[in-house]
């Protein structure tokens, strides 16, 4: 999920080393028919000698020729992936949980599981952002990946975010606090951190086990591949699939720009630790 490549366009080194490889193959495993010697027999083996001199002296071309083509099919593959989360943009965004400004149109949408390391990071870069200001709309899917602790977690995720979307938000910072994963008794102490028991929510929890049942049959229909997997809108029309957790890199691909959104503008990457909290908005 890095960097993109350089489209359809291949470099001289690249066909050569392609050339190479298959003549190389070619030569080596194709048995020799027996024939009457010929004029052409010489210019053929000097020919191969040749092919295989370019493959011993630049060993460079044939790894750059195979790492571009991994790297155009990865990149085909995350571009159809980000195509089809566009095209169900609005189902996500009902079964989702929303933070943010949520009527920005700057949209970042996530599949995760609750107790994963990197989707923990992740959830910490929300936080930062939302609390930075960030003109950015975020919406999550929990899904239960790690087995029955994180759905139980993302169970109760959707039963705080039923009470309130802002005591869900400072639960997920509560919860996540830490940076590993989270067992009972750290749920119990980040619930009563935003006011409530779990005796409170357990009523909500089945309706949570359907919608976390429901986001993993949406991410198994994406064919999603890893969590978490997270998506950037910026304008409509446009979704990209990141491969960055960080709040900094995050930021940097949103528009900063106030006309582009329609409304505040978005704090900058090197002001978001010093930028003063906005409450969030409801679903």
């Amino acid at each position: 999920m890095e960097g993109k490549g350089s489209g359809n366009c291949c470099k001289f080194g690249t066909i050569v080393s392609i050339l190479a490889l298959l003549v190389a193959i070619a030569a080596y495993f194709c048995p020799k028919k027996e024939k009457a010697p010929s004029l052409d027999s010489g210019l053929d083996e000097r020919i191969r000698s040749g092919v295989l001199d370019i493959i011993r002296q630049n060993p460079q071309l044939l790894m750059d020729a195979m790492g571009e083509g991994i790297a155009k099919k990865r990149e085909d593959a995350v571009n159809q992936l980000a195509a089809k989360v566009l095209t169900q943009k609005n189902d996500i965004i009902n079964k989702a949980l929303c933070f943010g400004k949520t009527d920005s149109k700057q949209l970042v949408i996530c599949f995760f599981d609750p107790m994963c390391k990197h989707c923990i990071e992740f959830q910490n870069s929300m936080i930062k952002l939302i609390k930075s200001g960030t003109n950015v709309k975020f919406a999550v899917l929990p899904v239960g990946v790690l087995g029955e602790d994180s759905v139980l977690l993302g169970k109760v995720y959707y039963a705080v975010y039923a009470k309130s979307p802002e005591k869900a938000l400072a639960f997920i910072e509560s919860v996540t606090s830490n940076g590993e994963a989270t067992d009972k008794d750290a749920i119990e102490k980040a619930l009563k951190v935003v006011g409530l028991s779990f005796k409170e929510i357990e009523p909500l929890l089945s309706e949570g086990d359907k919608k976390i049942a429901s986001n993993g049959v949406m991410a198994e229909g994406l064919e999603v591949p890893v969590v978490p997997a997270i998506f950037i809108s910026t304008a409509p029309n446009k979704m990209e699939m990141v491969q960055t957790t960080d709040a900094v890199q995050l930021a940097a691909k949103l528009d900063t720009s106030s006309a582009a959104s329609g409304s505040d503008a978005v704090t900058t990457p090197e002001k978001i630790d010093a930028a003063e909290p906005d409450k969030n908005g409801k679903k």
